[in-house]
């Protein structure tokens, strides 16, 4: 167990070895609860963000495809 927690510390919280062999534990198992409300909360804003992304957006005009052709021809909507 102490090996997970010193692995999670080293990788994630970028302590160093020794920083965490000399920390309490109860210290050490803070810091590993904190980032795992954060990830978890990052996660949760990451898939309220992605269910977002699948509504349609709203358009300030419609036009047809031919006036849309017409238009990009005559070059007042350019195309890159």
């Amino acid at each position: 167990m102490i090996l997970q927690e010193t692995f999670i510390c080293i990788q994630n919280l970028n302590m160093g070895y020794n920083d965490v062999m000399m920390m309490p534990v109860y210290e050490r198992r803070f810091f590993i609860d904190m980032l795992i409300k954060q990830r978890e909360k990052t996660m949760e804003l990451s898939e309220n963000n992605s269910k977002n992304k699948n509504t349609k957006g709203s358009r300030q005009s419609k036009i047809s495809g031919d006036a849309l052709k017409t238009r990009m021809k005559n070059g007042e909507i350019p195309f890159n």
